[in-house]
């Protein structure tokens, strides 16, 4: 049981530290005339990730993200009632982040929230493609022995790119959790659906075609 609650509460930290540094560089690029602009701001989330991953996955799966916790569940690696609990410390660490930057930034209305620049199609596309790319980068990184000390670089790196060049167009959000606590805390939710439905399907079908390749 004590093993298990560190789980919770990395699980819980991992996530507020992710949607404090990551949405809080969107507010300051917005607050401060782009000053950090899609670069920065994905450096942000990688590095973030990155250091997250190093130093959470000591202690616990370092998930962080409800998207591949529910894609470790489909694939048998984690017990519904563990996944579950998971998923609500992500959402409870992503929404008090939120509410914190609220209290920083008062006048700041989105929050680093993530809103489609385009049409919803294009960036439930996106969002399926970079959350199943993702999915790719930590399955292969955790599993094969040659790549496990580089995951945290990998998954990472993989974040940076992909928030770096998807970021302007769907906001790159890969993870229902950062996208839920701007979302709520706004009180603009009304993409929010996109933004968690994109990323599940899209790291589910990862380990579907992946399980197929090692089958075969």
């Amino acid at each position: 049981m004590e093993n298990r609650r560190i789980y919770y509460i990395s699980e819980f930290f991992g996530t507020f530290l992710l949607v404090f540094f990551g949405t809080g560089s969107v507010i300051i690029s917005e607050e401060y005339n782009g000053i950090i602009q899609a670069f920065g701001i994905g450096i942000v989330f990688g590095v973030t990730v990155w250091l997250l991953v190093q130093f959470f996955g000591k202690f616990s799966d370092c998930h962080i993200n409800p998207a591949v916790t529910i894609a470790f569940l489909w694939n048998k690696q984690i017990q519904f009632k563990q996944a579950l609990l998971y998923v609500f410390f992500q959402l409870i660490g992503a929404l008090c982040a939120s509410i914190c930057l609220h209290f920083l930034f008062e006048i700041n209305q989105n929050l680093g929230n993530t809103l489609p620049s385009g049409s919803w199609q294009e960036s439930f596309i996106l969002e399926f493609f970079l959350s199943f790319a993702l999915m790719m980068v930590i399955l292969v990184s955790t599993t094969q022995k040659v790549l496990l000390k580089f995951a945290p670089f990998l998954i990472g790196s993989t974040v940076f790119l992909e928030a770096w060049l998807a970021g302007p167009i769907c906001g790159a959000s890969m993870n229902p959790a950062r996208s839920f606590g701007p979302a709520a805390v706004s009180e603009n939710m009304f993409f929010l659906p996109l933004y968690i439905l994109g990323p599940i399907s899209g790291m589910i079908l990862a380990v579907v075609l992946l399980n197929f390749i090692y089958k075969n």
